[in-house]
């Protein structure tokens, strides 16, 4: 028996998971919970909008983007967590990083509130404090969800999602069928969040511990500021919208170029439903991507340069589709509403750029975070929020919602471009490729509706259902042609995944 085989030998480390595996199985996961959410979704639209007075998702819209602000103080450390091998006090001082500056909201909050007593109607205000408790919670189970997260255990999460996407669905249907209306929205909008967060803590079972000391708290203050600054930026580029339509009075009596509870209500509807399609499939990779990202880079920059080409092309396939759907189909999305919903069609279309984008750019981010390049994203995140200071108060004073989607629309763009230039030159090969072919494919839906329109029967369902399945049939026309063998390689993966799963 050779020495190191002996009775007193260390045992042999334990071989690394397969990257494959752990990433194919987090994003079915995922994948399940976010199409379980989605059909569910349809179908708490469809009700909740008919129910519910157009004015309560008004009033949740903006109380939802002062919260925002409010917040402003919370520091995010997901990424000392990720970049840890879990120390005990790396974890307990994120933990207590977290904690501590989210309570600043509720201090903001108090204090605007006494100087400014009417800078809010009282309803506003007090879905300002439930949403800044739900803001609390969500620090209470950071660590937890960062340690799931590092340990690449995006199935666990997909698991308490899918049980929570069941609860969301319950309970805010029954509150809203016996006239609660406004619980029923909050409820919504906080359940399917929240719950699954909260049964993460059970099941991690990490309990803080008062393990921390001074270096670590200023190291990872020093990346909390970098983090800080860049999410500053992002409450520019991401929620000065709708700030500005909840918030800034123009003239104008159009209903969807308005502002006021009725606009921010549309806006933020469109918004949601916007999202709906995208969140299907690209929250399963988005949410996995950047611990995926950080495990490859300690793997070499060949598995991260596969990881990347392999994930990026997967998500732009998914989301083109999606946006292509989501503006053709926005006037037979309005009409299954109902009659109040019509005017959030046309917001549905100036959208179509953001939906496309905003999945993109987070997925180029997330890779620069992943290579700690978080001056970089930073970098990126001011391009975008200068294109939002400048152009976005006089599109929402000028033209209302409809000026803040076109913006928000031509911001995703202008961010994509900054922040694929940048991962260009970190991994020395350009990813535009790998948008062409779905890009094309969106074309030629949107071309061949248009020619189509004239001769579509009159039945409104049959020509809502022909209109649906023409993107449907470009994509998949485009990608047998041309995609087979990527398409062929993401199936490989997956099957490989399932295998050891």
């Amino acid at each position: 028996m050779s020495p190191a085989h002996g009775p007193g030998a260390p045992p042999p480390p334990l071989a690394r998971p397969s990257l494959t595996r752990l990433a194919t199985r987090g994003a079915l996961w995922t994948g399940l919970a976010q199409g379980l959410l989605f059909a569910l979704g349809v179908v708490k639209t469809i009700i909740l909008a008919r129910l519910v007075p157009r004015e309560y998702f008004g009033l949740l819209a903006g109380a939802t983007v002062w919260t925002s602000y409010l917040s402003l103080g919370r520091l995010d450390l997901r990424l000392a967590v990720l970049k840890s091998q879990e120390e005990p006090e790396v974890l307990a001082t994120q933990f207590l990083i977290e904690n501590a500056s989210a309570l600043l909201g509720f201090t903001l909050a108090g204090a605007l509130a006494v100087a400014w007593p009417g800078l809010l109607p009282p309803a506003v205000w007090g879905l300002v404090v439930v949403l800044l408790a739900a803001a609390q919670i969500e620090a209470l189970t950071s660590t937890s969800v960062y340690v799931a997260q590092h340990r690449l255990r995006q199935d666990l999460l997909g698991r308490l999602a899918t049980l929570s996407a069941l609860v969301g669905f319950i309970v805010p249907m029954f509150l809203a069928l016996i006239g609660t209306a406004l619980p029923a929205l909050v409820l919504n909008a906080l359940l399917p969040w929240l719950l699954p967060r909260v049964c993460a803590v059970f099941l991690i079972r990490w309990r803080p511990r008062f393990a921390w000391h001074l270096a670590e708290m200023r190291a990872q203050l020093r990346l909390a500021w970098v983090m800080w600054s860049t999410g500053l930026l992002g409450k520019i580029a991401w929620d000065l919208d709708d700030w500005l339509v909840f918030n800034l009075h123009r003239p104008g009596p159009v209903i969807w170029r308005s502002t006021g509870v009725v606009a921010e209500a549309l806006y933020a509807r469109a918004f949601s439903i916007g999202k709906m399609p995208m969140d299907v499939a690209a929250s399963s990779i988005g949410t996995s991507a950047l611990a995926l990202y950080t495990e490859s880079v300690a793997r070499g920059p060949e598995t991260l340069a596969r990881a990347h080409r392999q994930l990026t092309w997967l998500l732009a396939w998914i989301v083109f589709s999606s946006g292509t759907l989501l503006f053709i189909s926005a006037d037979d999305l309005a009409r299954v509403l109902g009659p109040d919903w019509g005017p959030i069609a046309p917001l549905l279309r100036l959208m179509a750029a953001f939906v496309i984008g905003r999945p993109l750019l987070q997925n180029g981010a997330q890779l620069l975070l992943a290579m700690r390049e978080e001056r970089a994203f930073r970098r990126v995140m001011g391009v975008q929020a200068a294109v939002m200071l400048v152009a976005c108060p006089p599109a929402v004073y000028w033209f209302g919602a409809a000026g803040a989607a076109l913006v928000a629309s031509v911001t995703s763009v202008v961010a994509v471009v900054a922040v694929e230039r940048r991962v260009a030159r970190c991994l020395g090969h350009s990813g535009w490729p790998l948008y062409v072919r779905p890009g094309a494919a969106a074309l030629a839906a949107g071309a061949t509706v248009a020619l189509l329109a004239s001769v579509l029967p009159n039945d409104v369902w049959l020509a809502a259902l022909i209109r649906a399945s023409i993107p449907v049939l470009c994509f998949a026309a485009v990608l047998w042609t041309f995609d087979r063998p990527a398409a062929r390689e993401t199936w490989r993966n997956v099957r490989q995944g399932l295998a050891r799963a």
